[in-house]
């Protein structure tokens, strides 16, 4: 069975299909023209017989009669999806609002118990705590279920919606629980706080993960020549999986009148493994990538690029999936090149802010679940730059080969996002192409 094809918004979740208002807008126009020129044409016609002109004129009025009543009704719908994004993001910041106090309020009642109960009878709290939180998700689970007829909580909204805020709130629990918590910390979302999820990653890291800043190799696997891609489906298609031989990394470069430019493909996570040897695509790269601390693979992709001759002012166009558009946005933050976009699929970047002149496009599935570990996406203006596409899978993409790396989670698997991006299409997609550069 087909799944409904992708829904198109700004950051943030959708809860209104504002896009569909806005195309029956465009839809209106078009008939306004129409009618409008209908009208011009009647206007000009003069029967001789009064009978017939009367008629004539009688149509032309009904037309212009029309032409007004559809553009109110246009009008009206624009003025709706205005509207209605705008309380959209309302909702939206006030849940995060009312997240982050209520995750900065358990952490200071936990440290008021602590002196009264002690570390085991308040560890006993914060777990009668958890266990409510686990029995809501039971029943919301129980809930969806007899309503779709499927098992798969990873597809709610709810459920997902209420992850991804109490991910970005676990920061304020923490300072909430050592009295460090503001007023701004609650309005505002800050990953880079003192205190923020940037700097949880980065102890986290430091605590139980090999440190960064191994030597890293680059090979070249494959040079061959390339036509430059005409879809989002074809940027997909052209991405490494990171296995051999196809490597991590795959650069295009494309000559023009201005010089050269750029498209740079960054492959997904390798291994999950704590001791992860030479693999620069791991574990502790990702937990370092949302701590945004130099981890190992963006070293890689930037000295890939420096290899194959990337210049600072080239235009380039990164493209990547799960970890690699975790890198791909760390690049065009801090890697000094001239970044004129970013295309990420299944990344978990929705708070991570670009600067005004760099675009974003994120490709997620609803069934994915590292997309919410990015926590509560950026809203207001930065939201906004963000365009994602998102798409439910039937089965919630079980059923389908995916990689070792993706078994357990495969709507994540980056052969599923080529199966998105080729949807619209109505085609299949190519088989993978394997060149790229290895680290």
């Amino acid at each position: 069975m087909d799944a409904p094809g992708p829904s198109v918004g700004g950051g943030g979740a959708i809860a209104i299909d504002t896009d569909a208002m806005l195309q029956a807008a465009r839809a209106l126009a078009v008939a306004v023209d129409g009618l409008r020129s209908a009208a011009a044409q009647g206007a000009g016609c003069a029967p001789a017989a009064p009978a017939a002109r009367s008629r004539v004129e009688e149509a032309v009025g009904l037309l212009r009669r029309a032409v007004d009543l559809a553009e109110r009704a246009e009008s009206g719908l624009r003025v709706a999806a205005e509207r209605y994004g705008a309380v959209e993001h309302l909702v939206q910041d006030g849940q995060r609002v009312v997240a982050a106090g209520a995750a900065a309020a358990t952490g200071g009642l936990l440290r008021t118990l602590l002196p009264v109960l002690g570390p085991i009878g308040t560890g006993f709290v914060a777990v009668g705590l958890v266990g409510i939180a686990a029995t809501l998700v039971v029943l919301r689970t129980a809930q969806r279920t007899l309503e779709t007829g499927r098992l798969a909580p990873q597809s709610d909204p709810v459920l997902r919606r209420a992850a991804a805020l109490v991910i970005g709130s676990l920061d304020d629990g923490i300072r909430g629980a050592l009295v460090l918590e503001r007023p701004q910390d609650l309005l505002e979302d800050d990953p880079a706080a003192p205190i923020g999820s940037e700097r949880i990653a980065a102890v986290l890291a430091a605590l139980v993960l090999h440190p960064a800043g191994a030597a890293l190799t680059i090979t070249c696997t494959r040079r061959t020549a390339a036509r430059p891609p005409a879809s989002v489906a074809e940027l997909a298609d052209r991405l490494p999986d990171g296995g051999e031989p196809a490597g991590q990394v795959r650069i295009e470069r494309y000559d023009g009148p201005d010089g050269a430019r750029w498209i740079v493909y960054i492959a997904g996570t390798v291994t999950f493994a704590r001791d992860s040897g030479d693999e620069p695509f791991d574990l502790a790269s990702d937990v370092l990538g949302v701590a945004h601390r130099p981890s190992d693979s963006e070293r890689a992709v930037l000295q890939a690029m420096a290899e194959a001759g990337v210049g600072p002012e080239d235009p380039v166009l990164l493209v990547g999936h799960s970890q690699g558009a975790l890198d791909a946005v760390r690049v065009a933050q801090d890697g000094g090149y001239r970044i004129g976009g970013v295309v990420g699929f299944g990344g978990p970047t929705g708070q991570m802010v670009l600067p005004d002149d760099v675009p974003v496009l994120a490709v997620e599935h609803d069934e994915d679940l590292v997309p919410v570990l990015g926590g509560v996406p950026a809203s207001g203006s930065a939201g906004l730059r963000r365009l994602v596409v998102r798409r439910s899978l039937p089965d919630g993409g079980f059923g389908v080969p995916t990689s070792p790396a993706t078994a357990a989670f495969p709507a994540h698997d980056l052969g599923a996002y080529r199966r998105t991006t080729w949807a619209p299409t109505g085609a299949r997609p190519p088989r993978p192409r394997r060149r790229a550069m290895r680290a």
